[in-house]
């Protein structure tokens, strides 16, 4: 009998201190993810995408915060995976299903492909963060396998954004029902016989950032390039982007964010050209084979866990 209490007790752990500063970050994170989804359901999508982008922030500080103050561990990477999924898989999804079809409709006809897009994208998310969690190191990476997530939602966030500044995206087809009106909002319906090339092509981008979450092709590690050590010239060309960001941040995020996305596919591409040179086959992929099944194994480092920037 005292066997098993003495078990229960080691099984039992009970969380005395919190680390303030980490935790406030990581909350922070959290907060701004349902503050987006907060907007979506006003039709502020914009400030809904912005929100995104804090959450962006917000995650890429408080591991490093954590790590500068030494307090770090299972307990703050746990609470981080958790606002990922909120601020960079389902707030992402549900502002790209406001923009694409408006109030209201998830079944009917023509609704169907939103539905199942808006579903898609932070299922693939919650898979792509529990992968990395099962997957990382301690160590120092300079890539991640596949997309992160935050690099996913800066991609459709930063469409988003571009559709509220760019004039020719302003006549877009809306079919609306009937004359409703309740207190200035008129109530529209876009179905997929309404939608616009830029629409289609927001479609094609949102599935494709969902698919390269859970692919295994490399994208390097932007925040360690951020915070680590960089020689003189490549000082000069980030300060270059960050003025030209500062400038036209709507097209800038745009172009930097899908180009981001369109380099995991151009090095997968290379890659595999190389490897068809070689005789070799397409598909091989030498850490798939050394990796373990996590789901069966079970086994997991208690006293590490995720790293920011997934």
């Amino acid at each position: 009998m005292s066997e098993r209490l003495n078990s229960m007790r080691i099984r039992i752990r009970r969380l005395k201190t919190l680390p303030v500063l980490p935790t406030l970050l990581t909350a922070g994170n959290l907060a701004s993810g349902i503050t987006a989804i907060l907007c979506a359901a006003h039709d502020m999508l914009e400030a809904g995408a912005v929100m995104v982008f804090v959450a962006m922030v917000c995650d890429m500080l408080d591991g490093k915060v954590a790590r500068m103050t030494k307090t770090d561990g299972p307990f703050g990477a746990e609470l981080d995976s958790l606002s990922d999924v909120v601020s960079f898989g389902v707030a992402p999804a549900i502002l790209a299903h406001r923009l694409l079809l408006g109030e209201p409709g998830v079944f009917d006809h023509g609704q169907r492909l939103l539905w199942f897009l808006t579903v898609f994208y932070p299922v693939m998310a919650a898979i792509r963060l529990a992968r990395y969690n099962v997957e990382h190191s301690d160590t120092a990476t300079t890539s991640f396998r596949g997309l992160p997530s935050p690099g996913a939602a800066a991609v459709v966030c930063s469409w988003i954004i571009l559709h509220y500044h760019q004039d020719i995206l302003h006549s877009i087809p809306v079919a609306y029902l009937g004359a409703a009106q309740d207190h200035e909002h008129i109530y529209k319906y876009v179905s997929l016989e309404t939608l616009d090339a830029y629409r289609w092509i927001f479609i094609a981008i949102t599935f494709i950032s969902a698919l390269m979450m859970v692919s295994t092709v490399r994208y390097p590690h932007i925040g360690n390039t951020l915070f680590g050590r960089l020689g003189f010239r490549h000082f000069i060309i980030i300060f270059l982007m960050i003025s030209v960001l500062v400038l036209v941040p709507q097209y800038f995020l745009v172009v930097v964010t899908t180009v981001y996305l369109l380099s995991g596919l151009a090095w997968e591409g290379h890659a595999m050209w190389t490897k068809w040179r070689l005789g070799r086959n397409l598909l091989e992929d030498a850490e798939e084979d050394e990796a373990e099944d996590a789901g069966v194994s079970g086994q997991k480092d208690e006293s590490s866990g995720p790293r920011p920037g997934r």
